[in-house]
């Protein structure tokens, strides 16, 4: 895996379900876009586990772009089911903000930890990460709060519980419980 190449994808792909999200206002066709890559990547998921050298087939093909060892699932699939289940069930603005968040906040965190990090908080994770994906996301919490009715605390709750579920080392994958657990706390906050 390279780590440009692997955020730069990312940041393409992940960030275009909550910029039509925040073109069109209507969940239904970011909703389809989610629905369109879930299905190809729940496809791959399959294929990975009837034939094993299959992922090492899509590793060459697509140098750089996939890590070497995933989970049960992809990050990617993980992703991809978070961005569903948020456009679904959250509101709209927080599930744009929460999707912006998963996007940056991850590239960012990865990008700042791994060329500054010095001080290791868990295993792969450094406070410099942290402090770079904390710091992205409450920019765009920022700006999403003067564009939604929206209060920035509420955004800036999301933030933060992101970032902490982002490097605690538990075993669930943190594109879902990154790409979740903000969105449900953000939520609640709202009500």
């Amino acid at each position: 895996m390279i780590l440009w190449k692997r955020k730069l994808y990312r940041i393409v792909l992940g960030g275009l379900v909550p910029f039509v999200y925040l073109l069109t206002k209507d969940p239904l066709v970011p909703g389809l876009i989610a629905s369109f890559f879930l299905f190809w990547l729940l496809l791959m998921e399959f294929e990975r586990y009837l034939h094993p050298g299959f992922y090492n087939w899509l590793l060459k093909h697509s140098p750089g772009v996939f890590k070497t060892k995933p989970g049960v699932l992809t990050g990617d699939t993980n992703f991809m089911i978070a961005t569903f289940v948020s456009i679904l069930y959250f509101p709209f603005p927080v599930a744009v903000a929460n999707l912006l968040f998963l996007t940056f906040g991850d590239a960012a965190s990865a990008v700042v930890g791994s060329r500054y990090g010095k001080l290791q908080i868990f295993p792969g994770k450094t406070a410099e990460g942290m402090l770079g994906g904390i710091i992205t996301n409450s920019i765009i919490g920022f700006l999403l709060s003067l564009h939604f009715a929206i209060p920035f605390e509420v955004l800036f709750a999301g933030v933060l519980i992101g970032c902490i579920f982002e490097v605690l080392p538990i075993k669930i994958d943190d594109n879902l419980t990154v790409g979740i657990i903000p969105g449900i706390l953000m939520t609640i906050l709202l009500i």
